[in-house]
């Protein structure tokens, strides 16, 4: 189990997109003038928390290939069009502990200092063919060349601006290796969480579900 401190605790599959468009429904007002008020870590917090209250669950997770054009309206995204969510977030408070549901070993630990929609403190794992992306974290416990076992602690979910200002959650994205390495040599800072909805299908090949890795489905 990836959250080892919440073993017992309901959760379920949401759709973010969709819960930004309910939220803005509910509350126009905080959306005039064009403004996205969900940009506000803590107000999306609250949409987050107000949502999970209405399904009757403790944590949520999802967004594989999600297009966040409702969310991040108003976001970095914008420039490129690119809402297309490559990873899935789990949604947990800053300090929940994060595991490894596989075994793994650790190839790097680095930092993303941006803070208007960076990547925060990273934990990159090598298994079963793929690099994992373990994302928006603090107190890292892990280091490069360690070998993971299922249930040893990775991090624990960070928080607003640390982890690149977002709402606390765990972003895990999954990768082919060969692109991760094609990327670190040549084009490291190209690395993003979000692509082209256009280049779905390539997308999918190029960055798989991790959902079924970390036991969700």
């Amino acid at each position: 189990m990836i959250f080892p401190d919440w073993l017992d605790r309901p959760h379920g599959e949401v759709n973010l997109d969709e819960e930004a468009a309910r939220f803005r429904s509910e509350q126009p007002g905080l959306f005039e003038a064009g403004k996205n008020p969900l940009l506000d870590p803590a107000a999306c917090q609250r949409m987050i928390d107000a949502m999970q209250r209405r399904l009757g669950i403790d944590w949520s997770w999802g967004g594989y290939l999600e297009n966040r054009s409702n969310l991040w309206r108003g976001s970095y995204l914008g420039a490129s069009g690119a809402f297309l969510h490559l990873g899935i977030d789990l949604n947990l408070p800053q300090g929940t502990r994060v595991a490894a549901s596989f075994e793994a070993r650790v190839i790097l630990v680095d930092e993303d200092a941006d803070h208007e929609g960076g990547w925060g403190t990273r934990v990159f794992l090598d298994a079963r063919g793929l690099i994992f992306i373990y994302a928006h974290l603090e107190s890292p416990s892990v280091a490069p060349g360690d070998r993971l076992k299922p249930g040893q602690i990775v991090a624990a979910i960070g928080g607003p601006p640390q982890n690149g200002n977002w709402h606390p959650h765990l972003h895990v994205q999954a990768m082919r290796a060969e692109l991760f390495h094609e990327l670190l040599l040549d084009r490291f800072s190209e690395l993003d969480g979000y692509g082209l909805a256009a280049e779905q299908e390539t997308l999918a090949r190029d960055f798989p579900d991790p959902a079924p890795y970390l036991g969700l489905v």
